[in-house]
């Protein structure tokens, strides 16, 4: 085989990889696991007075 078969092959296949990768990560299967991890920055921050407050009058 020869040097530029061999590139063309490897490119097809780069190629056919990041189709499948952009329809994996666009599929709406995986939606939700997405808007998840988007959302984890958001899971350490301080609760406001108002949220404790509710908060411990709901385990009351």
């Amino acid at each position: 085989m020869e040097f530029a078969t061999l590139h063309s092959i490897l490119t097809v296949i780069l190629f056919v990889g990041f189709v499948s990768f952009v329809i994996w990560a666009y599929s709406k299967k995986r939606k939700a696991d997405f808007d998840e991890a988007a959302n984890l920055v958001f899971d350490d921050e301080p609760e406001s007075n108002n949220q404790k407050q509710k908060r411990e009058s709901e385990h009351e």
